[in-house]
């Protein structure tokens, strides 16, 4: 019955797991057997090294003793190494589980996952969604499930205070698994919280490229036009790698085939080939993207849609010579603008922006070339005639690393090309299509088939129907016309005059905040270094005065038109109170030490909206005068 129970829940919600149980054979390595307490809860046996799970005199009181010594402070993140009979879950869920706790279960083994299936009543875990389970995986597969479960609701606030629960007899025989199981989620913290911002001025040039490009958002059509209008068929991702050399010539004559997609990078590349991509894309804020562009004129890039996402430098726009495609990355800012145009999760690179826009546009198989990701033969960097050269300088400057290869045991690469490489992982994860690495050289990508470009195309491009795409793309796109775009600048500007107000009344608030917290230090926090005395009746009432300014975070306005340029600093000042909150015991240092994180971050939102201020501003300035341009147009047409 038990059995019946767990398997009907994960067929229901579990399917991949539901696969796993029933397909996993039980050896004579694990018994469950009855144990000697006297309502016989069921005891895991290790066959191999001769050792229970558990106390068996009192399994549950075993494992509740486990999780009670943790001494555990903050309760909504823990992470199971490990998962035994489920007692250490339950006991946890039992002792700490918050409606909003989130459970990470690891388990190497999918016998002991299957054993637990068959014995234990798990069914109501199996069916909430706040525990998430990976179990048989393979370490190189680990990093998109884990970076994805940081990267969910608030588990990013919590990368300080993650209770890390360890099965201990799991633990003992698979010790190298769980370790490194461990370093790939701090892997994925880092890259998460990377991917929210390191600094708010890093998001403030974005958010002023986006005001300043306000013109190509309005005026050019997004990337919603084409979504799913190319489903079944190949997509074909063109990056610069150095292994590039070896089969560019292969593109040649499958233009009408395949959908092809250059990073920025690969057009000039493409070009000393005599080829041209469909689209290229484009989403680095820097001015040194637009020399990518440099020097091409509108004969070499006729036809190329550059699929940007507005954040990029207004120069990589001015060299450009061709049509757009604007491609909005999942930032709040555009939210708030309010001009549809399609928002897709982008990770870090181009050619990670060209697999996500394929994706939307339901190409399938995604083909990669020149995607190395890591360093060629002779330390080359990028393929012959790139824009910076076949050996660019910066990348020996950088910090090197070890990597499995495609073709070889490991390979050197960096940092920066090794977050690209997981984010393919992660994008590839959920994808439902297949992914063909023909890159023929460069860092492995877990999830990817392996083949030759020449292979990849014999197999799935040669007898593809041909087609016009360009011709597919101009009838799909829609370019506003003189109507749509002075009503969407009107709109626009009524949002930016709204915006200006709430700005400078968030601003007071946030002021009035900091000075509670100056007050706090001075009154509460000094007193208390210098003589030990702590006044609990005054520090509550300004603690309660800082705690409803606090709200305003969880406004949609702020959401909107703040929390994109302000993320950053938030989301570093929120799990640094919670590391507070997990290390403290005595509640006066817990107080001080988060009156004191809010102080410092209350008075660095004062700055950084003062600066907000001044960009909407500009912002509003550069839609009248749009609008004052087209009036003019208008009255000299009419006249």
């Amino acid at each position: 019955m038990i059995k019946e129970k767990n398997l009907k829940a994960l067929k229901q919600c579990r399917p991949e797991l539901y696969n796993l149980v029933v397909n996993t054979k039980i050896s004579s390595r694990y018994k469950v057997v009855s144990s000697l307490h006297p309502k016989k809860y069921p005891n895991l046996l290790d066959t191999l090294i001769g050792k229970y799970y558990y106390d068996n005199r009192d399994p549950l009181g075993n494992s509740k003793k486990l999780i009670t010594d943790k001494k555990i402070n903050v309760r909504h993140l823990s992470v199971y190494l490990g998962m035994g009979l489920f007692y250490n879950i339950m006991n946890y869920a039992s002792l700490y589980g918050a409606a909003d706790s989130q459970f990470l279960i690891i388990e190497k083994d999918p016998e002991i996952f299957a054993l637990a299936v068959e014995h234990i009543d798990i069914e109501k875990y199996l069916r909430e969604e706040r525990f998430h389970f990976i179990v048989g995986k393979d370490l190189n597969e680990l990093y998109p499930y884990m970076n994805r479960f940081m990267s969910s609701g608030n588990n990013k606030f919590f990368s300080k205070a993650i209770n890390y629960i360890e099965e201990p007899a799991s633990f003992t025989s698979n010790k190298d698994y769980y370790i490194s199981a461990v370093r790939v989620l701090n892997d994925a913290i880092k890259e998460v919280i990377l991917f929210f911002g390191n600094d708010p001025l890093d998001s403030l040039i974005g958010i002023d490229h986006t005001f300043v490009n306000i013109k190509e958002i309005v005026e050019y059509p997004g990337i919603a036009d084409l979504k799913d209008k190319f489903k079944g068929r190949p997509g074909i991702i063109v990056s610069t790698g150095p292994s590039l050399n070896k089969n560019i010539h292969l593109l040649k004559g499958l233009e009408d085939k395949a959908v092809i997609a250059a990073a920025d990078a690969s057009v000039r590349v493409m070009k000393k080939h005599g080829l041209k991509p469909h689209f290229a894309t484009s989403l680095e804020r820097v001015e040194a993207t637009s020399k990518l562009f440099e020097g091409l004129t509108e004969d070499d890039v006729r036809d190329i849609y550059l699929a940007a996402c507005p954040v990029v430098h207004p120069l990589t726009y001015e060299n450009f010579k061709g049509d757009r495609i604007v491609v909005y990355r999942n930032f709040a800012t555009f939210q708030w603008l309010d001009i549809p145009k399609g928002t897709l999760d982008i990770g870090p690179s181009a050619a990670n922006m060209a697999f996500k826009i394929l994706e939307y546009m339901g190409c399938n198989p995604i083909i990669l070339i020149g995607q190395d990701l890591a360093f060629g033969e002779d330390d080359l960097t990028h393929a012959a005639g790139s824009t910076y050269g076949e050996k660019e300088e910066i990348y020996y400057k950088r910090k090197n690393l070890m990597v499995e290869g495609n073709y070889v045991p490991q390979i050197k690469t960096t940092a920066v090309w090794d977050t690209f490489r997981k984010y393919y992982m992660k994008d590839i994860a959920v994808f439902s299509g297949k992914v063909i690495n023909a890159t023929e050289g460069g860092a492995k990508i877990h999830g990817t088939e392996l083949m030759t470009f020449a292979d990849a195309i014999e197999q799935y491009v040669k007898d593809v129907p041909p087609a016009n795409i360009t011709a597919l793309f101009k009838d799909y796109l829609h370019k506003p016309d003189q109507n749509e775009i002075m009503e969407c600048y009107e709109k626009t500007l009524k949002k930016v005059e709204y915006s200006i107000n709430y700005c400078e009344s968030a601003m007071k608030r946030l002021y009035d905040g900091y000075l509670d917290c100056v007050k706090y230090k001075d009154e509460i926090l000094e007193p208390f270094i210098l003589n030990g005395k702590y006044d609990h009746e005054k520090a509550v009432k300004l603690i309660r005065k800082s705690e409803t300014v606090n709200s305003i975070f969880a406004e949609q306005d702020f959401f909107h038109i703040l929390m994109h340029y302000v993320q950053s600093y938030y989301i570093r000042t929120m799990i640094e109170i919670h590391s507070v909150l997990a290390s403290h015991n005595k509640q006066e240092e817990k107080n001080n030490g988060i009156m004191m994180l809010m102080k410092d971050m209350l008075g660095v939102m004062v700055e950084l909206i003062k600066k907000m201020l001044k960009m909407l501003y500009v912002l509003k300035a550069l839609l009248e005068a749009n609008l004052n341009k087209i009036k003019k147009e208008e009255a000299e047409t009419a006249g």
